[in-house]
């Protein structure tokens, strides 16, 4: 905002300067046409965007020269270097007033340390930087600075008046344009007697076309009409009836010499400089001469093409100005000139040789005036700080110094708190994207694992890798689609919180509060104190993260409650990587931290706490209206293959704190040269200043995606034209989602106690401590340890222990070493104890008849193949339930009962870890484990899971009856433990 104020209110000075200019030379010039474009550059020069801005040093003082030239502007002196989409920021200090503020620091300095405050505007403050001395003020910089100490407030104000007008000046524009259309509704067209008339005229005039001429039956003035619309000239039909032939002519004549100098078009620049300007009375006074000089230009063009007929054009215009009765207000039209006007008017008709033209040396010297003034717009208001540095260009502050004036600013503030919410948005760029990932996911299912080969021919993934493969495509679809449903890409694109967190840091403690429901937002998450009675109702809502420099361990992290965790959830650990919640664009001084094995890049710390090897200074750039000093750092070993790194560009403003206003990321050579446009960066875009120190609190960070449907044109064409790929130029990246982290409260110097941030987990709750790897439960007696995990279960490719049972139940004894040479299917059993198969439910005779059916064919299918089935059952099964449960299967295989151990039954811990109430595993004819349940229960099993649904065609996510569901489940199992088992069989027999 603040640059947009200096562009608007320096184009208004240089209107006004040009508009002195113009009185001036009137005197001298009598050209209506000269002083006409004259005038015109100054309501052009109102609404020009200039692009050379030489900055004015304004209430300067103890400067022993002119102030210094501005570098480059940001856009010219960095474009070369990378393709960037760079996004301008206007929510920084008024620099016209940032020398004045000196005035005020003094009695800042007394003022308390401790501010909290509701952020909502942009900060327009600004100081010297730290360490330097300044003069005592004068008694205007002081009345000056008074007003700039109010903030937003003032420049707040009178933006608002500024706006309401402009919006008030548009909307009366547009409802008498609007007015006026509704009364053209009643014209008629004139005969085709008086058109000829007129196009014969304007044949005369060197016109190539001719407005429509229209009679309207009111007492309006003769008029021209273009307004978002064909040009017509509207003639009042009653005034035609009083006037002879010669008149008409001339009166036709003055109209087309309106359309053919364009005054038309210049009533559409005088409706928006009005607008925009409507404070300014330079330009009411511009308008009304502009009306002056179209009129004598106008009449010139007459009197020039019709030399006989002065007397008549006189008259008509005697007739014509008084055949109104009042001024007309139609915002848009052009018309025959006022009644002020009248008899300077017709003594120039009958008296003077009127000019309408302009000579070559005029047309010349005009284009130089509106060449050096469109293009140039005046800064003002340099401050002593940037008018120090520009005496001597060549001294910058080495790396040290900024780094350190970045940790004392913030040192000033510790500890503090502040809570941010953050507002992310996904453009068409997002959305597109996703629907070309969506269309390549689909894709893959369409394949077969043959069909992925390197270009050698090898084939990339056996059968099970492909399945996770197609799996993970099928996961990531169904992901795809559901964000590309019509209100989910609405609501992409109009933006949503994501997150509300609350921070507080001192350096050396740290601790993040948010929702574990981002849509609670009416949790309160200020501190407060972790007491037991405030934990059960507080604590299942939030999560934190809370770390202590010196404690061990320093980190406590709190996942709330949950269906697996009613009590909750938490974590105590040494390790950084392991605190996944740590996430904030805001710098909270935590360089004391030994948190580098692993930072997000966008973080503020993370870009100015590095080794002061890792930076360069560029030099001084213009950015934002400031002054800053352009840091190059690379953080990032230079990669192996591709022989690039990351290089982050950083451009800190020296005034407030070495704050970064912008951070962008590229990769480039080992030269440092740039190889690829800017595809992140960062950008702060308002500072507020609290006590003698500065803090960003609205933060944006953009990042950029492939440009999918550029990549999708490029491919067709290189399939259509048979084109080598590399021919074609890169496409550039384009603008993806976006983050704004805005400040919603924030307190300078708020301590806190230490138990809130050392406090104990709620009662009940499980947690697990990294340093001894066990897991605990709070509130427990002694804090004693769980008891001791089991072994983890065993792998494929690992031998098969033998089988450890109390006994078999046909008395036969069986080991995996006789049986070496078979397929094994060991079966783990659980829960036939306790079921009566005689009094089976009504409700699950279906289900359990199904399963029936399932395992009997599957043990029929392969029985006959070879496989040998084996079952073991936990210690203390009794063998009639055993046998009750052979006979409801209606099939046996030889079944074992397992040896009682503390943990459970033995065998099954062994090869499982874990109780199971049913779990298989195969076991190959080498003796070692082939394929496990297990294996189908994690992750990968979950997109095997998928795939084979995928391969059967049955939806998993469907409403379907349980019945229907239990059925699906079967078949798609049976697949899976086939599959399995024909490869086992297949690759063994080879």
């Amino acid at each position: 905002m603040d640059l947009l104020w200096k562009l608007l209110l320096s184009n208004a000075v240089i209107a006004g300067c040009l508009f002195a200019l113009v009185l001036l030379v009137r005197r001298w010039v009598k050209n209506p046409a000269v002083l006409h474009l004259l005038l015109l550059l100054v309501l052009i020069k109102l609404i020009t965007p200039a692009v050379w801005y030489p900055q004015i040093a304004l209430f300067a003082t103890n400067t022993e020269s002119p102030a210094a030239q501005s570098e480059p502007a940001f856009s010219q002196g960095i474009a070369s270097e990378s393709n960037s989409h760079r996004r301008s920021s206007a929510e920084s200090g008024l620099t016209v007033l940032n020398s004045l503020k000196e005035g005020l620091n003094n009695r800042e300095t007394a003022a308390p340390r401790t501010t909290k405050t509701n952020l909502t505007s942009s900060s327009t403050t600004g100081s010297a930087p730290p360490g330097e001395v300044t003069t005592q003020p004068t008694w205007s910089e002081r009345l000056i600075s008074y007003f700039a100490g109010q903030k937003w407030r003032f420049a707040s104000f009178a933006f608002l008046i500024w706006g309401v007008g402009t919006v008030v000046c548009f909307l009366t524009g547009t409802i008498r344009i609007l007015r006026f259309r509704k009364l053209l509704k009643h014209v008629q067209p004139a005969s085709a007697e008086l058109q000829q008339r007129a196009c014969a005229l304007g044949e005369r005039i060197g016109l190539k076309s001719v407005p429509r001429v229209e009679l309207i039956p009111g007492a309006i003035s003769p008029l021209l009409w273009a307004f978002c619309s064909r040009a017509r000239i509207i003639l009042p039909e009653s005034l035609l009836q009083e006037l002879n032939d010669a008149e008409i002519e001339t009166l036709l004549l003055h109209e087309l010499a309106h359309y053919r100098r364009g005054d038309h078009c210049v009533r559409l620049l005088e409706f928006i400089t009005t607008g925009l300007y409507w404070w300014y009375p330079i330009v009411w006074w511009v308008r009304r001469e502009i009306r002056v000089t179209e009129e004598a230009c106008c009449d010139a063009w007459v009197i020039q093409t019709e030399p006989a007929k002065r007397r008549a054009y006189a008259e008509v215009l005697v007739k014509a100005t008084g055949f109104v009765s009042q001024a007309q207000r139609i915002p848009a039209a052009t018309g025959m000139g006022s009644q002020r006007i009248l008899e300077q008017r017709l003594t120039s008709i009958m008296r003077d040789s009127l000019k309408h033209q302009i000579s070559r040396r005029g047309k010349f010297l005009l284009a130089l005036v509106a060449l050096m003034l469109l293009s140039l717009a005046p800064l003002p208001g340099t401050s002593r700080a940037e008018t120090r540095v520009a005496e001597k260009p060549d001294r910058l502050p080495s790396v040290e110094t900024i780094l350190n004036g970045y940790r004392d600013n913030l040192q000033r503030l510790l500890p503090l708190e502040m809570t941010y919410q953050v507002l992310i948005k996904e453009n068409m760029n997002c959305i597109n994207n996703d629907r070309q990932q969506l269309r390549d996911a689909e894709l893959m299912t369409t394949l077969k694992h043959t069909d992925l080969k390197t270009p050698d021919g090898k084939v990339v993934y056996n059968e099970l890798q492909f399945a996770y493969v197609v799996g993970e495509s099928l996961r990531r679809a169904e992901e795809l689609r559901a964000s590309l449903t019509p209100d989910r890409i609405k609501s992409r694109q109009e933006g949503w919180i994501s997150d509300r967190s609350y921070f507080w840091s001192d350096g050396k403690s740290f601790q993040r509060r948010w929702p574990g429901n981002l849509k609670n937002s009416e949790l309160d998450l200020t501190p407060r104190k972790l007491t037991q009675a405030a934990l059960p109702h507080y604590f299942k809502s939030i999560y934190v993260l809370s770390a202590i420099k010196g404690a061990t361990p320093p980190y406590r992290v709190w996942f709330g409650a949950s269906s697996s965790f009613p009590q909750g959830q938490g974590r105590i650990t040494d390790d950084f990587n392991r605190v996944t919640s740590y996430k904030t664009r805001a710098p909270l001084a935590v360089s004391q931290f030994p948190w580098d094995e692993k930072q997000d890049w966008q973080h503020l710390d993370y870009f100015m706490t590095r080794s002061t090897e890792d930076y360069k200074v560029v030099g001084w750039r213009n950015f934002q209206g400031r002054r800053t000093i352009v840091l190059d750092g690379c953080f990032t070993p230079i990669h192996q293959q591709t022989g690039l790194r990351n290089r982050y560009r950083i451009w800190v403003d020296p005034e407030r704190g070495f704050l970064p206003l912008r951070m962008e990321m590229t990769d480039v050579n080992t030269q440092g040269q740039a190889v690829r446009e800017v595809y992140r960066y960062l950008e702060v875009e308002q500072i507020d200043q609290f006590a003698d120190s500065y803090y960003p609190v609205k933060i944006h960070f953009q990042n950029y995606t492939v440009d999918s449907p550029g990549i999708q044109k490029q491919n067709e064409k290189i399939r259509e034209n048979n084109l080598d790929p590399k021919s074609l130029t890169p496409l550039p990246l384009v603008p993806g989602r976006s983050e704004i982290w805005t400040v919603t409260s924030f307190t300078a110097n708020k301590t806190m106690e230490q138990n809130e941030l050392a406090w104990e987990f709620p009662q009940g709750a499980v947690y697990w401590n990294d340093l001894d790897g066990k897991k605990y439960v709070a509130g427990r007696p002694e804090q004693g340890p769980l008891p001791a995990s089991p072994p983890p279960p065993l792998q494929p490719g690992t031998p098969a222990p033998p089988l450890q049972v109390k006994a078999w139940l046909n008395g036969k004894s069986q080991t995996l070493e006789a049986l070496r040479g078979k397929v094994v299917f060991l079966l783990f059993i659980d829960g036939i104890q306790e079921t009566d198969y005689s009094q089976i439910p009504a409700d699950m005779q279906k289900p359990l008849e199904q399963m029936r059916n399932f395992m009997k064919a599957f043990h029929a299918k392969y029985s006959e193949k070879g496989v040998v089935f084996l079952e073991v059952h936990p210690p203390g099964t009794e063998p009639d339930k055993i046998r009750a449960f052979h006979q409801f299967r209606q099939f046996e295989t030889p079944a074992a009962i397992d040896l009682a151990s503390q943990q459970g039954g033995k065998t099954n811990i062994l090869y499982n870890g874990v109780d199971m109430d049913l779990n298989f595993l195969l076991i190959g004819r080498d003796g070692h484990i082939a394929f496990t349940q297990q294996s189908l229960e994690n992750e990968q099993g979950e997109l095997y899971y998928r795939y084979v649904a995928n391969k059967l065609s049955i939806p998993i996510h469907e409403n379907i009856s349980e019945e229907e569901a239990m059925k699906n489940g079967m078949r798609i199992l049976e697949y899976m433990v086939s599959e399995q088992l024909d490869q086992v069989l297949a690759v063994e027999k080879e």
